[in-house]
């Protein structure tokens, strides 16, 4: 078990703690902290892994060397308790407790829920380290919870809102998109709307997302649906290390293939459905083909 220590034991009080005093930086507890549920944009769609990993373990000997973070993280008073809310700063206050220390530098602030959600995005906006699918996932769940819709169904209210525009009446919630956009500091509602399809990532896409596929390559592994080599292709751009240009030219490579079967397997039917050879089934087997060509039938119309 990791020695706890203060960071006060290992800064230098003569200079540290009047620079934080002035700027109104406080020493908090490490154990007075608690997580916000769902606030934290940081390994929104990717969960623990956003705070593992070799960066994370750099993290904690920095602040287990220095004694302290370098950047305060942000709170805020929790009501009716001796406790804060972290809003800011959720790995570097992780790191901390992982480095033993019992108090972490700490900016106190009184902000309202809707300020914390913003506030937290533009911290995270400057930290490299954070992924853009987190970002982006946190959004459209932030989003989706202030116009009250199920974040499955927000896709489908960001294309009404972009669509209506100016004629949307002050009912419903695609007349409040916009408004929240711009309060909660979100991405445009194009980029919502073009961005909101990736809630349909398997969890493997977005751990992929986490370390680098791009937005574009993740969108043009949807467009395959539920297709059976759609996690082997993702294996392939990872390894390949396969822009999304290079994917969606294997993709179509995949489909080309499948068209030409589809249409071999066709004319080996159409060369098999002629009267001679219908007649030549038993009743039973002529009834079951009638019903099979009556379904193609439908599906072929509705195409």
């Amino acid at each position: 078990m990791a020695k706890k220590v203060s960071a006060a034991s290992r800064i230098d009080l003569g200079k540290a703690v009047e620079n934080y005093r002035r700027e109104g930086v406080d020493q908090i507890e490490i154990d007075q902290i608690v997580i916000i549920p769902g606030h934290n944009p940081r390994g929104y769609a990717t969960g623990e892994a956003a705070f593992e990993g070799p960066a994370f373990e750099a993290l904690t000997q920095s602040i287990r060397s220095f004694g302290d973070v370098f950047q305060p993280i942000v709170l805020r008073r929790k009501s009716a308790s001796n406790l804060y809310e972290l809003i800011a700063g959720e790995r570097r206050w992780r790191a901390a407790k992982a480095a033993g220390l019992t108090h972490i530098s700490a900016l106190v602030r009184e902000l309202n829920d809707d300020q914390i959600v913003r506030v937290a995005r533009e911290e995270n906006e400057l930290r490299e380290a954070v992924s853009s699918i987190d970002l982006l996932f946190a959004s459209l769940d932030q989003l989706a919870s202030r116009v009250g819709v199920p974040v499955r169904d927000l896709r489908g209210v960001l294309i009404r809102a972009r669509d209506r525009g100016d004629q949307l009446d002050g009912e419903g919630p695609e007349s409040q998109v916009k408004r929240w956009i711009d309060l909660l500091g979100l991405p445009s509602l194009a980029t919502l709307v073009r961005s909101a399809r990736l809630l349909d990532l398997t969890p493997d896409e977005r751990q992929a997302m986490r370390e680098g596929l791009s937005q574009q390559a993740a969108l043009a592994l949807l467009d395959l649906g539920d297709h059976p080599q759609r996690g082997e292709l993702l294996e392939q751009t990872l390894a390949k290390g396969w822009n999304a240009q290079q994917l969606r030219e294997q993709i179509v490579q995949l489909q080309g293939k499948e068209t030409s079967a589809v249409q071999h397997l066709a004319k080996t039917v159409r060369q098999q459905l002629g009267s001679r050879q219908m007649g030549r089934l038993p009743a039973k087997k002529q009834k079951r083909a009638e019903q099979l060509l009556r379904q193609l039938e439908e599906l072929l119309g509705s195409s």
